[in-house]
């Protein structure tokens, strides 16, 4: 049975046996109120995390969401993944609760929060300097 789990620095990252992977969900709190992010993982007392729109685009002009194979909350929306991961400090999220990805998507999430991570690394790197 060893295949059918897949391992995650935040999420547990179990698959079930539907073939889904199990998310860590919660809203973090911005300038606009707040909106649902799927926590990849934590660095320092940061969580690393993207976040999730009904929308198709981001604002008027802005560039195409991901679109997602099914809904993380399990709601039956149509959701979409923003494409630019965040890192923000733990205290800004609130609101914990559990979705589901497809592997798919969870792979993507991954991606876009590496490229945060990396990111947000290289700047601190660039201010010890």
């Amino acid at each position: 049975m060893a295949k059918n789990t897949k391992k995650s620095s935040y999420n547990s990252g179990a698959k079930s046996n539907s073939g889904y992977v199990f998310v860590t969900i919660k809203k973090h709190s911005d300038k606009n109120g707040g909106h649902p992010h799927i926590i990849v993982e934590d660095i320092e007392d940061k969580h690393v995390s993207v976040g999730l729109s009904t929308q198709k685009r981001k604002g008027k002009k802005g560039g195409m969401n991901y679109a997602m194979e099914k809904s993380p909350l399990d709601d039956g929306k149509n959701s979409y993944m923003r494409r630019q991961g965040t890192v923000a400090p733990k205290k800004e999220y609130s609101e914990k609760r559990m979705g589901s990805m497809t592997p798919k998507d969870y792979n993507q999430a991954k991606i876009y929060a590496e490229r945060a991570k990396q990111k947000y690394l290289a700047e601190k790197k660039n201010k010890k300097k």
